[in-house]
């Protein structure tokens, strides 16, 4: 079937259980950023292939909501399909669109297994009369060749890159639970299970993560996972942690018969609909970030260190990239996809690789106008010795999970370009080198960072930086760099990415990121960051005379550092490159 086929179907089974409108977000049952083929619902119907993004589907009417990131690439996608685009933030919201399109005793529908909590009493909330059902999964009805389930099997993390073992973990879960006066805690987020058991998987392309789910007690723990995944040396392993293993589905049954004596803590953004509604109606709830979540959030000496040398591998693979790509683009045989498996190879030959921690972005002059642009689903550009080049992209090491971007010269470059690159490095100084009370949030840094473009009258469209997961999720909460930054305080060994940039569309696109963790200050009650990548970070488009003395400091010393350290692990000419690269301005 297309699209339209698709659509059409949907609607005659709205029809039959007289549903006015149909929500496919874009979810697992975990709430998992990145999904398994199995749960792209949101792309099947609607052909949007972007990360982020609501269907919804009226009887007349079909509308897609995104975010600033793919504005761009939504617009191309949805030419050929029933699917209006509706820009978050600027466009009706999807929740208001639903109040005006539904009359008042209304039904809206929407798959309760991939509904979180939070969107569910949101969305409940807005509609008012209106009737939300959430017992109905009208994708899968219509969805003939759909994917399987993915059926990896869980490995045992060592600790010697942990740096803490699973016992220890759930000691201080226990001790969490405790202060918070809670008997049962569920954990529904696929990296959070992984951090705790100290396991890892591969159900989840770039983050190696198993479905399940977890229930952990003051004096039980149960994993719920489809037992096929595990092998003996795993059980093994799980029984020695006191781990007691459940099927996948029987999380249900399990949350039903916690007697309504208890109380149960949960994080509403990561608990789907039905496991909360699984629940006996006098069992107490609390709410808030998964405790585990705030354990993980902070990286011990162990992770932080392999993170080091996670980032000097990375480092490595893309300095030989970068000079491949300089020497090869005057042949005009080098376009984005080519670039992208170089690189990938160049990754695989570092000790310890797994895979990329998310599709690369490998972006050449207008196509770095999109912030999260992937070569692969249109016809990639050639590289031209001209313009600038903005490649963002990761690695899963044993060692930890990298996320790196840089954007270089490959030629000539125009006077706006010049100037918008020297403003993005402006801003990137402004966030490395801040300084910061404790009790401060990511909105801080954000505003600081943001600064150098403000008084310039520009601006780009998505947060300053994010947490990085441990060999887990590139992306990783509960703190966000960004306005809206939710309020956490920042906190020593909490790692995140500082990544401004300039997006001009039809021209170019500049972002430059590096990745840090928060420590102690010298001045009492003050911390700062230190960052965990050292990688040169191009000059040559860099308009001198815009940066203060300080700001031409720190350049220098990142980049000379950058040097010091790579320099062991090159020779000939990506020596020779390293060297050009490197030069002070």
């Amino acid at each position: 079937m297309n699209l339209y086929d698709r659509v059409d179907k949907l609607r005659e089974l709205m029809e039959e259980r007289s549903i006015d409108a149909y929500i496919i977000p874009t979810s697992d049952p975990h709430m998992s950023e990145y999904l398994a083929d199995y749960y792209k619902t949101r792309e099947y119907i609607s052909g949007f292939t972007g990360s982020a993004g609501i269907a919804v589907v009226t009887k007349d009417k079909a509308g897609l909501w995104t975010d600033g990131r793919y504005f761009v690439q939504a617009e191309q996608e949805l030419k050929n399909s029933p699917f209006k685009l509706c820009r978050m933030f600027e466009d009706i919201d999807f929740q208001d669109f639903l109040v005006e399109e539904v009359h008042e005793f209304g039904k809206v529908a929407i798959d309760g297994k991939v509904l979180s909590l939070e969107l569910y009493d949101a969305i409940s909330k807005k509609l008012n009369t209106r009737l939300l059902i959430t017992d109905v999964d009208f994708i899968s009805e219509i969805w003939e060749d759909r994917p399987e389930l993915p059926k990896s099997e869980t490995w045992i993390f060592d600790e010697k890159y942990t740096g803490q073992s699973t016992k220890d973990k759930l000691n201080v879960l226990r001790e969490m639970m405790k202060s918070r006066d809670v008997e049962y805690t569920f954990i529904g987020a696929l990296e959070d299970i992984a951090y705790l058991t100290n396991l890892r998987a591969d159900d989840i392309y770039a983050t190696p993560v198993f479905f399940s789910y977890a229930v952990i007690g003051l004096d039980t723990a149960v994993l719920f996972i489809d037992e096929n995944k595990l092998d003996i040396e795993v059980k093994e392993y799980l029984k020695e942690n006191n781990i007691d293993v459940y099927t996948y589905d029987a999380i249900f049954d399990y949350m039903k018969n916690i007697k309504g004596t208890n109380t149960v803590y949960l994080d509403p953004r990561r608990t789907n609909v039905l496991v909360y509604q699984s629940l006996n109606k006098n069992v107490k709830i609390k709410r808030g970030h998964n405790l585990t979540t705030l354990m993980k959030a902070l990286k011990n000496e162990t992770e932080i260190e392999n993170e080091k040398k996670a980032f000097h591998k990375d480092a490595i693979a893309l300095t030989k990239f970068f000079n491949w790509v300089e020497t090869g683009v005057k042949s005009g045989n080098i376009d984005e996809v080519f670039a992208a498996k170089k690189l990938l190879e160049y990754r695989q030959q570092q000790d310890n690789f797994i895979e990329v921690s998310f599709q690369t972005i490998s972006a050449y002059g207008p196509n770095a106008a999109m912030p999260h642009y992937d070569p692969e689903k249109v016809i990639p550009a050639t590289l031209k010795p001209k313009g600038l080049y903005l490649v963002d992209s990761g690695a899963q090491f044993l060692e930890g999970t990298t996320d790196i971007t840089r954007t270089v010269a490959l030629g000539e470059l125009t006077d706006e370009e010049k100037t918008d690159y020297t403003l993005t490095l402006k801003a990137h100084i402004a966030g490395m080198t801040a300084k910061f009370k404790k009790g401060n949030t990511g909105a801080f840094i954000d505003a600081i960072v943001r600064n150098p473009l403000y008084r310039e009258g520009k601006d780009f469209n998505h947060g300053t930086g994010h947490g990085v997961g441990f060999l887990l999720g590139v992306h990783e909460g509960p703190m966000s760099i960004s306005r809206k930054d939710g309020g956490l305080p920042l906190q020593e060994g909490m790692v995140f990415s500082i990544e401004p940039g300039l997006y001009i569309e039809g021209s170019h696109g500049i972002r430059i990121e590096n990745i840090v963790y928060v420590k102690k200050s010298e001045e009492k009650d003050f911390l700062e960051l230190e960052t965990l990548l050292y990688l040169p970070i191009d000059t040559r488009p860099v308009k001198s005379f815009m940066l203060e003395k300080w700001e031409k400091d720190w350049i220098n010393a990142y980049n000379k550092e950058s040097y010091e350290r790579l320099s062991k692990d090159l020779d000939g000419y990506d020596l020779e490159y390293l060297e050009k690269i490197t030069k002070e301005i």
